[in-house]
């Protein structure tokens, strides 16, 4: 086969027609593939905010307001190295036992939220922190684990597992800590809201 293009008097073309039909066939597939992703794009991730509509850097005494409109309880207040922190129970929210409010210069700079499944066992709590990592990594993206670590100490048994959401100055941890020296075992879930 002759490949050319028709001068003057000239020759027919002959495998023109195979080129142009590869060139057509590569515009739909570019067409159809930028139709999939501006059809499909990547969910957007949310923002982390503090939990209960409140603002990082908000003051003790408007934190200790709203827990008292919420008909929540200061059971605690003390100080853990340079912050202040206030201890709350009573805040309406399935298995959440209480809530640590973390103050660094005098503004609201974490918020501590400890969870407890009275009468579950280990399964059952691992396949609710499983579901809460899940919606966790659809609001805010893929976390990453940070801790992964098991021990046995004295007859102390512990493991701890804890993954990060990092933002812009914010971020979400979630921690499965859960610790048995023979009859006796504690475990605890907390999701940690920190301001940076």
């Amino acid at each position: 086969m002759t490949r050319g293009f028709a001068c003057g008097g000239g020759k027919k073309q002959t495998d023109r027609v195979p080129i142009k039909r590869a060139s057509t066939l590569l515009r739909i597939a570019l067409a159809v593939v930028s139709c999939c992703v501006i059809a499909s794009p990547a969910a957007a991730q949310q923002e982390i905010k503090a939990p209960f509509g409140m603002q990082w850097g908000e003051p003790v005494a408007r934190i200790k307001q709203v827990v008292t409109k919420a008909k929540a309880k200061v059971v605690e207040e003390r100080t853990a190295g340079p912050r202040e922190v206030i201890v709350v129970t009573g805040i309406v929210q399935e298995g959440l036992k209480r809530t640590l409010f973390y103050f660094t210069d005098g503004g609201l700079s974490e918020v501590e939220l400890q969870y407890d499944r009275e009468g579950w066992d280990d399964e059952k709590v691992a396949a609710w922190v499983a579901t809460i990592k899940r919606e966790a990594d659809r609001k805010y993206g893929p976390g990453r684990i940070f801790a992964d670590e098991t021990g046995n100490e004295n007859g102390l048994r512990h493991t701890l597992k804890a993954w990060m959401w990092p933002q812009n100055f914010v971020s979400l941890r979630l921690v499965h800590y859960v610790a048995q020296k023979d009859n006796e075992k504690m475990r605890r879930v907390s999701l940690h809201y920190v301001g940076q």
